[in-house]
């Protein structure tokens, strides 16, 4: 490489370019320019102060300060003197270093000075990237990277001052590194290979520096090391976690989505695992024709929802329902299916944390435990980059709260979300709702025949009242005939009548209304908000009075609290389907949750603050 003109170097030891040199000093070469190096410390700190001011009048007071270091000695005018002359020698051209009356100007005509060449390739590998022309950016940065011998100025002593310039030029060959790995990864040549150990050493000796490590993840991911590009980005994380408190930022993350995803391979292949998690949509199915065509479309069309809520009831078959459209969808989201369950009502456990769907979604979509983002905000983040470019349905199962489902929603307009909720998750922005209620009494009795075996079964029979016409009352039902060929619909449905508590013939093997009910009103009951733990109490109440409806007015004179507190917990019994709000005020318990109600009435309130009765204000 050949630096035409140039005359003056500050990028590494002060020296001066080209010529023959002087005094029959032996010169070096650096590329293919002669090198003539300036071996006395003092005359290299004369040449660095004289070109840090090319063209400017240096006085004599600070040239004696640069060599002495603020301290001259008396013959330090002489001396000076002689260090100029001797300058001037290595010079060899008359006029380049002129005496004026209070001191020295160094002459360095465009082009002279290793450092304004620098500056000049800085700027067209600049304008070349915000063109996105990878092949001059390379170009560009590789001439401006080679003009380096070292540190500039070779680390410039105090006296000589330069700081400034020093810092500045070190972090734009950083930049320079940067944006040249970024066009050899851009152009991906063949010898990304070869990067590997230049960025490894890059990225050791910069190990906050996340445009390296983003590199370095890139060269080893496309040259088949996929498992070593997520080492680096674990190591990564974890540092600027234990150093600064934060996450990569998102170029990082975005590389990482690329690992993970197995795009941009060298051979092309995609890693990327079609998820397939839909649970068996329970059979036979019965009925919602309608709804079940209003899901798919709000799912499918072109302005598809960002989510789709299925709310009603305990036991209305709001899972059914959803794993039924699902897996008729499956053409339409060709990426694959999620499925989670979010456990708002589950028996014996608690609903699952945000850090905890997220963490377990990205496990599935193929994201080491070691690489799931602790924080939220950027586990959500990596969620939203691993699925955008994908059409891929989550099916997210027994939510408890809009705020439970907002950070698991993808941005990609692919992508499509089913959420099952007693809740119909009113918070929840942009979202279809389609709230549940029981089967007509046709639907009933197909079901009860279909999953029975019985055909006599018809919509007048009293086991379709009997189950309240809940789909999951009527399979357990549907169960215990085709358990007992021998018990007849009418005896079963005589069982149902004169028992003690419908509840107990409700309940067969992992089928159960009871203990459906048992989590929604153990969620209240456990619950800290105050209106949650009323509504708790009100259910009680209600089966206590054994109203067939009620509203606040009448609730509070029968209860002596406060109308707002009882019109508070009705509304919070009617979100999460205890309650039907049949006209406006007016709320109706369901059929067999007014069972429920009346037997929990009966047991004492030992998880509730105040008992039976109303905490104080």
């Amino acid at each position: 490489m050949t630096w035409r003109g140039l005359r003056f170097g500050l990028l590494g030891t002060p020296v001066l370019y080209g010529g023959e040199p002087a005094g029959g000093v032996p010169a070096g070469r650096h590329g293919d320019t002669p090198v003539l190096p300036v071996t006395s410390p003092k005359l290299r700190a004369l040449l660095a102060v004289l070109l840090l001011d090319a063209g400017r009048v240096v006085s004599v007071e600070v040239l004696k300060d640069a060599l002495w270091g603020g301290a001259p000695p008396v013959s330090a005018l002489p001396s000076l003197h002689n260090h100029v002359a001797r300058l001037r020698r290595l010079l060899d051209e008359p006029g380049r270093l002129l005496t004026v009356p209070t001191g020295y100007v160094l002459r360095v005509d465009d082009g002279e000075l290793d450092v304004q060449v620098f500056d000049a390739h800085v700027s067209a590998a600049r304008t070349a990237r915000a063109e996105g022309d990878w092949e001059r950016v390379r170009r560009e940065c590789r001439a401006a990277l080679g003009l380096w011998r070292g540190s500039p100025l070779g680390g410039p002593a105090p006296e000589v001052g330069g700081y400034a310039l020093a810092r500045r030029l070190e972090e734009a060959r950083l930049l320079l590194h940067e944006w040249r790995y970024d066009a050899e990864l851009a152009l991906g040549d063949d010898g990304l290979a070869d990067l590997v150990p230049e960025l490894s050493a890059l990225a050791a000796e910069h190990p906050l520096r996340e445009a390296y490590h983003r590199q370095l993840m890139l060269a080893l991911h496309r040259t088949g090391r996929q498992a070593e590009a997520l080492v680096v980005h674990r190591d990564l994380r974890a540092r600027l976690a234990d150093e600064l408190g934060v996450e990569p930022g998102r170029p990082v993350r975005e590389a990482h989505v690329e690992v993970l995803r197995g795009s941009g391979t060298r051979d092309g292949a995609s890693r990327w695992v079609r998820p397939a998690q839909l649970p068996p949509a329970p059979a036979p199915f019965v009925g919602r024709a309608d709804v079940r065509e209003g899901i798919a479309r709000a799912l499918s069309g072109t302005d598809a929802a960002g989510a789709v809520v299925v709310s009603g009831t305990a036991g209305v078959g709001k899972s059914a329902l959803a794993l039924q459209v699902a897996h008729g969808l499956e053409e339409r989201f060709s990426s694959g299916q999620l499925h989670l369950n979010l456990r708002a009502t589950e028996p014996g456990s608690t609903p699952l944390t945000v850090e905890e769907a997220l963490a377990a979604l990205l496990r599935d979509l193929g994201v080491p435990s070691g690489d799931v983002p602790e924080h939220p905000d950027a586990a959500s983040a990596l969620l939203r980059s691993l699925l955008a470019p994908t059409r891929t349905l989550l099916v997210l199962d027994d939510a408890a709260s809009a705020a439970q489902v907002r950070p698991l929603l993808p941005a990609g307009p692919g992508c499509g979300v089913l959420v099952t909720s007693r809740s119909p998750l009113t918070a929840l922005d942009g979202a279809a709702r389609f709230p549940l209620r029981p089967l007509s009494d046709e639907e009933s009795a197909a079901l009860l025949r279909a999953a029975s075996g019985r055909d006599g079964i018809t919509a007048r029979h009293p086991l379709v009242a009997l189950t309240g016409r809940l789909p999951l009352a009527l399979r357990v039902v549907a169960a215990r005939l085709a358990a007992r060929r021998a018990l007849t619909p009418d005896d079963l449905a005589v069982q149902l009548a004169s028992a003690g508590s419908r509840l107990d013939l409700l309940d067969y093997d992992d089928l159960g209304v009871r203990r459906s009910l048992d989590a929604a009103l153990d969620a209240l009951t456990a619950s800290e908000r105050r209106s949650d733990q009323d509504a708790a109490l009100v259910l009680r109440q209600i089966g206590a009075l054994d109203l067939p409806f009620c509203d606040a007015p009448s609730l509070a004179r029968l209860t002596g609290v406060d109308e707002a507190r009882a019109e508070a917990a009705l509304e919070r019994l009617a979100e999460v389907a205890l309650l039907e709000e049949t006209a406006y005020g007016r709320f109706e318990p369901y059929d067999l949750v007014r069972d429920y109600a009346r037997e929990r009435a009966a047991e004492p309130c030992a998880h509730s603050p105040s008992g039976c009765h109303f905490a104080s204000a």
